[in-house]
């Protein structure tokens, strides 16, 4: 098992977490299964389970890509003032890259949107960062964001555990939810939030921050750039600052640290998220540093140009024909017919995050935004255009769409592609719709694929002519090879489940 993992798997055993949910995708799969924890339709969802637990007495930990934040942004903002139990993290993985998701996100700004701690550990301090979330979590009765980016999560090292023992809260029976929050109105939650919560978060931030002080250039890091600012910094005769605490920022350790260098680089990753809280520093918006993945290289050199003031120039944008291969649609796809079939029908098509985003390049869909969204994304067409989506996404967001497409008698056709796993994530069971949906759609069609594509185009075009909304199953089993969980392609067996 990789280091940072073994990391996470001993903090969470050691703070007595009790309750673990996640949603698949990368990077946090590997993770997740290897903690055995509970698979949920949607991050909205496990979120809530989480709250459930923390409300009678579980410490709870949420696993979930950086897209899921998204999903559970409106039960985490309400949690803040609301608040909790037993300690609830949410631990949230961002692809760098990004390799598997469709964009580049950074967690970090759900921080001052919601007013809750995001911690930005580096794979060394991975143990001590998840016992810090569960503390400040209970202390304060609010949920934790812990922020891991992918390589962070993949660090290889072997390092012993960085944890300075275990907090005596953490040592104590976990709280439950504390009823007497209701004698205060929501204006009054959050006075409580402002006066109690942020002004002890800012002091957690502030102890937790670590410098050394070497020569009259300063470089202020985060997250997974620490490990190669620490070796930069020491070959540079550079001091560095490290923070734990994303938001708040220990402000007051900064300022200090400004005033005692010349200039200041801030490292930090993917974004410029505490270099656009500063003034006067060097990092990603004087074009310093590079946006995505820093190097060691990317840090000498910023280094040796920081008596530069601006360095921006032209970014030369990444091509799909240039990037290196990716993955394609399997060989012996039972689908791969109705992918060739919807390349030749001329009507406006929505695909679905999934492995319908691997058609684009077939011409088989127009667009592809969140998980689940095609149906709603369909149902805003001009004309009456197809809808193709995974019964996995469907499950997790896009039932909602299909409901209000048949709520609003709209003109849309569905195509649902049924293998019953989550065939990008790791082949997780999926849940079995059917009968849900033959209630809502009495007269919907099933192909079993593989089918003739020519049979397939017959169907969405016969139903492209009809009125309402139309729903074609296309049901099959996944061919491939190697059609198991990606926490056993990479040798994680064991299911380590906290007490």
């Amino acid at each position: 098992m990789r280091g940072a993992l073994k990391q996470i798997h001993q903090a969470l055993m050691d703070a007595g977490v009790g309750y673990i949910t996640y949603v698949p995708g990368y990077p946090v799969t590997d993770l997740a299964q290897s903690l055995g924890a509970e698979i949920a339709v949607n991050e909205k969802v496990a979120f809530e389970c989480a709250l459930g637990a923390s409300a009678t007495g579980i410490r709870s930990l949420v696993v979930v890509k950086q897209l899921g934040m998204n999903i559970l942004a409106d039960p985490l903002a309400i949690s803040a003032t609301h608040t909790t139990g037993a300690g609830i993290v949410i631990l949230v993985g961002e692809d760098l890259g990004p390799r598997g998701s469709q964009i580049e996100m950074d967690s970090r700004f759900y921080g001052p949107l919601t007013e809750l701690p995001v911690l930005d550990p580096s794979a060394p301090d991975l143990h001590r960062a998840v016992t810090e979330a569960f503390r400040t979590s209970e202390e304060l009765s609010i949920p934790v964001i812990l922020r891991v980016t992918s390589d962070v999560l993949e660090d290889a090292s072997t390092e012993s555990i960085t944890g300075a023992g275990i907090p005596a809260s953490l040592q104590q029976t976990p709280r439950c939810f504390d009823r007497s929050i209701w004698d205060l109105t929501a204006k009054g939650r959050h006075q409580r939030h402002l006066a109690k919560v942020l002004p002890a978060l800012s002091e957690a931030s502030e102890s937790s921050a670590r410098m050394k002080l070497r020569g009259d250039t300063g470089v202020i890091a985060s997250g997974s750039v620490v490990p190669l600012a620490e070796t930069v910094c020491e070959e540079t005769g550079s001091s560095l600052l490290v923070t734990l605490y994303s938001h708040p920022l220990p402000m007051r350790t900064i300022e200090r640290f400004m005033g005692m260098h010349r200039l200041i680089l801030v490292a930090e990753g993917p974004g410029p998220f505490i270099e656009s809280h500063l003034k006067g520093v060097r990092g990603r918006l004087t074009g310093h540093l590079p946006y995505g993945c820093i190097r060691a290289n990317d840090l000498r050199t910023a280094i040796s140009l920081i008596h530069i003031s601006d360095l921006r120039g032209s970014i030369e944008m990444e091509t799909a024909a240039g990037r290196p291969a990716r993955r394609s649609i399997c060989e012996g796809c039972p689908f791969l017919p109705l992918y060739s079939a919807l390349s030749r029908i001329d009507a406006p098509i929505a695909g679905d995050a999934g492995c319908t985003i691997l058609s684009l390049r077939m011409g088989a869909v127009d667009m592809v935004y969140g998980l689940g969204s095609s149906i709603g994304v369909a149902s805003g067409f001009r004309e009456k255009g197809i809808a193709i989506v995974g019964d996995y996404a469907l499950a997790h967001t896009g039932i909602q769409g299909l409901i209000n497409a048949i709520w609003h008698r709209k003109n849309v056709v569905v195509g649902v592609i049924w293998n019953r796993v989550a065939a990008m994530t790791g082949f997780q069971e999926v849940f079995d719709l059917e009968h849900v949906l033959r209630a809502l759609v009495p007269d919907m069609r099933t192909v079993e694929m593989p089918a003739p594509d020519h049979e397939i185009e017959r169907i969405l075009r016969d139903e492209l002519s009809s009125p309402g909304v139309s729903l074609v199953i296309f049901k099959g089993t996944c061919t491939r090879s190697d059609a198991r969980s990606s926490a056993v392609e990479h040798g994680i067996s064991e299911q380590v489940r906290p007490n």
